[in-house]
């Protein structure tokens, strides 16, 4: 499963592919994009069921990032929601491929953000965030109760030092997604009663609150700690708050790693990892997201976004080999290379002396 035929990790895997060569007779290989599944309306359900059709899968992208889910969902026994997602991926824990086993627990592989931002927290390591979970409600009118109201009113209190008001989003979604901006607390109440009562399908089991910036320069870093590799991506307007060599904006961001995988042992951060970075009013560098397997890389400097690129490859290649199936295909393919390479036997043509 991919996010496309010109997405950098899905060309790459196909590269690796190529690299391995493994004779095309022993191999065949089966894709499905997003796009396949909007059109197609295919549920989870179905996505992983044929993933476990094959002798081993492997995923290159968010698998419900670009999906229309609202779309999906309003179909008879279709659900894709993030608590369905994350209960049919579970399913390819001991299926060979990648990810599997707890890897599959990763939350920014399942873009489950406010688990990744608790790891940070307790270090000050992330943006103050408040979750705010779908009430219960026998109806689909969504209303919060006077302790819970109470509870977010005291959350905007304690965190309005940027003085910028305040915004809500939602995980499982990305590039903007349902983000709001909100200066009054009454509004931002107000929208979240009637955020959880349009997601009639349950999509999202919870929402976000989070002061919103003073300074909106955010730095998008790329980072491959096997690599010791970081570089700035382009990005938003505002005041900059690092210049190169960017010493303590790096040094920070292998620290918010190294915490993150600390008390994530299963995260996945050996490929292509992307920390999105602020800077508070106060001075403090607070990362903002995480992102993985559809993280832009490309930049100014070519030969950075070139070493990615080539990274994404051994990379591939290198989880690739750790499988035994894969290797079996390759030392079966050395030889039937080996058998071709061989002279042909030369056929005894001479006639046996006959005895007297």
């Amino acid at each position: 499963f991919g996010g496309g035929e010109w997405s950098p990790q899905t060309s790459q895997f196909y590269a690796a592919i190529k690299d391995l060569n493994i004779v095309q007779d022993f191999i065949r290989i089966e894709t499905l994009s997003c796009d396949d599944v909007n059109v197609n309306h295919y549920s989870i359900r179905y996505i992983v069921d044929w993933l476990l059709e094959g002798t081993i899968h492997w995923i290159t992208a968010h698998i419900h990032q670009g999906i229309q889910l609202q779309i999906i969902s309003s179909h008879k026994d279709n659900p894709f929601t993030m608590d369905e997602t994350i209960k049919q991926l579970q399913r390819l824990k001991y299926h060979p491929g990648f990810p599997n086993g707890d890897q599959l627990m990763c939350p920014v592989f399942l873009q489950d953000k406010i688990k990744y931002l608790r790891t940070l927290e307790p270090y000050n390591m992330c943006n103050a965030t408040y979750m705010v979970e779908r009430p219960r409600s026998s109806t689909h009118d969504i209303r919060f109760s006077k302790v819970e109201k109470d509870r977010i009113v005291a959350f905007l209190y304690n965190c309005s030092d940027e003085e910028c008001g305040w915004v809500v989003k939602p995980p499982f979604v990305t590039c903007g997604t349902h983000f709001k901006m909100f200066q009054c607390q009454t509004k931002l109440l107000g929208h979240l009663e009637k955020f959880f009562t349009d997601d009639i399908h349950c999509i999202f089991p919870y929402t976000m609150i989070q002061p919103c910036m003073q300074n909106r320069r955010e730095y998008k870093v790329i980072y491959i700690p096997s690599k010791q590799t970081q570089y700035i991506v382009p990005c938003g307007h505002g005041t900059s708050f690092s210049s190169k060599p960017h010493t303590r904006l790096f040094e920070f961001v292998r620290r918010a790693v190294d915490v993150f995988r600390e008390h994530c042992p299963h995260a996945i951060t050996d490929g292509l990892f992307r920390v999105d970075v602020f800077q508070t009013k106060l001075g403090n560098l607070v990362v903002n997201e995480f992102e993985s397997l559809d993280a832009v890389y490309y930049c100014g400097g070519r030969d950075k976004s070139f070493h990615v690129t080539n990274f994404l490859r051994e990379h591939w290649l290198k989880h690739l080999t750790e499988i035994d199936i894969i290797q079996d295909l390759i030392v079966k393919s050395t030889f039937e290379a080996i058998k071709e390479d061989l002279p042909t036997p030369i056929k005894n043509t001479r006639k046996k002396r006959e005895r007297h």
